[in-house]
């Protein structure tokens, strides 16, 4: 257990002022190494997410890059009708520990539900690609299934026990991100930041909020879940609405949500609303090690723009305002999504360098080095919070070259070319998609394909950890990715 005495909170705090004090750059730097020492090319082992949750595009990466899969970092079953899934993870942390099951956890902890759990011997290098996952733990929770990070859990705290240096065993997930990234506590970090829009949790300000409604009459607003994903709950209503006041009335005893200032004056392409997805890796939270990805994607609403009564509140019309694909490839929108669009053509994709050449040819006031060094103080922000947010600093110190993790970064552009951040997602959805939509070829098959294996590219390229077996140079290279903290130490 992380220890809590008033020594190790007063470090914690100094560590936290010296973070905060970390200067990101100050204009667009490339990475100009891997950050990790190569592994000997027969050491590439990795261990994906138990019960073969991993992406097949994931294995199939790095399958081609050498590495060698491994099935299971622990023993799990499923039973629909009793458990659900069970991860036997006191397996993953005898292996981390060194030890077998029956000297660790005695000869009754070592059977689980009849089970007799299992030695398992690490190589001496290894990778697990696993994070946050949904299952039960025997003997905990009252034998309930709900999403843990387990596995980086038990990392940050027995990893220690782990032979070598740190960067032989490297797992892709910090514990305690997923909360730290909630739209609650993303609002509390953030709700004075330039970048971020005015934003307040309900219900605890709501008379704030309500306040500030009547002070802004010819405002819209955009009503958020407090931890939900893919647009689920999401409407927008004109401060006039008296929906708008009922939402803040009603929400008295019920779940936190996030009302926020809705950016009603977005940059349109083509007419239609969009957003940046923009790949953040962390490689170190002590000492901070941050990259961006440069070409990510850019998703369009289906719908051109407007923000005309009869697509807002009772009447909101998601395909002309959000652009989740979920709520855009849908029966009732099929013919937007499908037909052929200005600029974005048909579906809702372009890469980021397509963008960057439409505004570099269309506007004259656009600067790609101004809108990339709005994002990469956008990320160094973000990668500062999350390296002094309590849900992740509870774990203890962690060791540098042990963790990484990549996250969607949802940032908007308004009509004078400023950025803001929506939200930032773990586990982006990383994978090969659909091949049909709506009964349809689907039009942005090839772009998100391309674009979500360049990324795993990418990652194990700034890794390093593979650069002992040559590559074909097909799978890209560092100059993708910008420093943020090149000084840091």
């Amino acid at each position: 257990m992380p220890g809590k005495s008033k020594t190790t909170s007063t470090l914690r705090q100094q560590a936290a002022q010296h973070i905060k004090k970390t200067k990101g750059v100050t204009k667009p730097q490339r990475a100009s190494k891997p950050v990790g020492k190569p592994w000997p090319v027969r050491e590439l082992h990795f261990f994906g997410a138990p019960g073969e949750l991993t992406s097949p595009m994931v294995k199939d990466v790095m399958i081609a890059r050498g590495w060698r899969y491994k099935c299971n970092p622990c023993h799990t079953t499923f039973d629909e009708d009793k458990y659900g899934t069970t991860y036997y993870v006191n397996e993953f942390e005898a292996s981390v520990r060194g030890k077998t099951p029956l000297k660790l956890f005695g000869k009754s902890g070592a059977v689980q539900d009849g089970y007799h759990l299992k030695t398992r011997v690490l190589p001496k290098h290894a990778l697990w690609y696993v994070g946050w996952l949904c299952h039960r733990v025997p003997g905990e929770d009252g034998e309930r299934q709900r999403y843990r990070d387990s596995f980086p859990t038990i990392l940050a705290k027995h990893g220690h026990c782990l032979p070598g240096e740190p960067g032989n065993y490297r797992i892709a997930k910090f514990p305690g991100t997923e909360r730290a990234l909630t739209k609650i506590k993303l609002t509390k970090a953030f709700k004075d930041k330039p970048w971020y829009p005015m934003a307040y949790i309900l219900p605890e300000e709501r008379n704030i909020f309500q306040q500030k409604v009547r002070e802004s009459p010819s405002s819209c607003w955009i009503g958020k879940p407090g931890n939900d994903y893919g647009g689920n709950g999401i409407c927008v209503w004109k401060a006039s609405d008296p929906d708008l006041a009922k939402v803040a009335r009603d929400s008295a005893g019920c779940k936190q949500s996030i009302v926020q200032r809705y950016l009603a004056d977005p940059l349109l392409i083509g007419g239609y609303k969009s957003h940046m997805r923009i790949h953040l890796m962390i490689t170190n939270l002590n000492p901070l090690q941050g990259y961006v990805q440069e070409n990510g994607q850019v998703l369009f609403a289906t719908k051109p723009y407007t923000t005309a009564s009869n697509t807002l509140g009772a009447n909101f019309d998601p395909p002309s305002h959000v652009t989740n694909m979920c709520l855009n490839a849908t029966p009732k929108n099929a013919t937007n999504y499908l037909k052929n669009k200005p600029v974005v053509g048909k579906g809702q994709q372009l890469r980021m360098a397509q963008f960057i050449k439409h505004l570099e040819d269309t506007n004259p006031a656009f600067d790609k080095d101004k809108m990339w060094n709005q994002i990469l103080e956008i990320a160094a922000d973000t990668v500062r919070y999350l390296a002094t947010c309590p849900t992740v600093t509870w774990h203890g110190k962690l060791p540098a070259d042990r963790h990484f993790e990549f996250f969607g970064m949802d940032l908007m552009m308004d009509k004078n070319l400023k950025v803001w951040m929506c939200e930032v997602n773990t586990d982006p959805g990383i994978g090969y998609p659909e091949k049909l939509v709506l009964g349809k070829k689907n039009p942005d098959y090839d772009k998100e394909q391309v674009a979500c294996t360049e990324l795993l590219h990418d990652v194990f390229n700034l890794l390093g950890v593979d650069a002992g077996r040559s590559q074909p140079k097909a799978y890209g290279s560092l100059r993708r990715w910008f420093e943020l903290f090149p000084d840091s130490s």
